[in-house]
């Protein structure tokens, strides 16, 4: 069997016809990626999907997709049991109601390479994040070994997105908490970030490559932000080691 480069696994839980432009998306970068040459498998992850989004995705357009039904209503759940299950040697991820730019896998996987070789183990990020719909803003993401990033700014909040391309070791060595929104804990993809910093993954950003994020009226990012949600209490963030974070050396006692 082929050694698959890359699984991309899109998560859905209650959209419908916003998943339309989402798809396109996602399709077109699967297609750039494997004229690239590279292997892609593509995966429909149906979380507790409502009836309405299970007839969207049962679709006919949608069966050169492969679709898993879950039942974890979590985001990091979801991503923790797929990952043994799928094929990739490099795992992408995409929310149902978000986009990307069409160079965004083929940016990922090279990026990822070249890392590889030069024995470091990386995580990889879009450059730009634009948030639109409910709230209209630009992020722009920097390295880690840039001289703008800084560990402390983790005190205030996350450096990268949820969205990101890392190699299956890194989901296995550093899985996702749960969310525990009603007890204000939240934010998976920022502990994410700090523990895998501690372990020694380098976050590194594609250049000219772009995540387009919906900001919904209502989302588990707005009841976080409402119920004003923590990440949880880290020992990699304690005051005496935060500073040597991004060097791999703030990690657990």
């Amino acid at each position: 069997m082929a050694e698959v480069d890359l699984t991309l696994i899109v998560t859905v839980h209650d959209e419908t016809l916003v998943c339309g432009p989402t798809m396109r998306s996602a399709d077109l970068a699967v297609a750039a990626a494997r004229d690239a040459g590279y292997a892609v498998q593509a995966v429909v992850a149906l979380d507790k999907a409502t009836d309405e989004t299970t007839a969207y995705f049962h679709q006919p357009a949608f069966d050169h997709w492969e679709r898993r039904v879950m039942g974890e209503g979590d985001l990091g759940r979801v991503r923790n049991a797929l990952v043994p299950e799928v094929d990739g040697r490099y795992i992408a991820f995409l929310d149902a109601d978000d986009l990307f730019s069409e160079n965004w896998l083929v940016e990922g996987i090279a990026l990822l390479d070249a890392a590889g070789e030069r024995g470091e183990r990386a995580i990889a990020h879009p450059e730009v994040n634009m948030i639109f719909d409910g709230v209209r803003a630009v992020l722009h993401n920097v390295d880690q070994d840039s001289p703008l990033f800084t560990p402390y700014f983790l005190y205030l909040r996350n450096c990268y997105d949820s969205l990101c391309m890392a190699p299956r070791e890194a989901h296995l060595e550093v899985p996702y908490v749960h969310r525990d929104i009603p007890n204000g804990l939240s934010f998976q993809d920022w502990q994410f970030a700090i523990e895998t910093m501690s372990r020694g993954w380098k976050h590194v950003v594609a250049p000219d490559t772009i995540i387009f994020k919906r900001r919904r009226d209502y989302s588990l990012m707005v009841e976080s932000k409402q119920r004003r949600s923590l990440v949880r209490s880290v020992p990699e963030m304690l005051i005496d080691r935060v500073r040597d974070l991004a060097r791999g050396g703030g990690g657990r006692a």
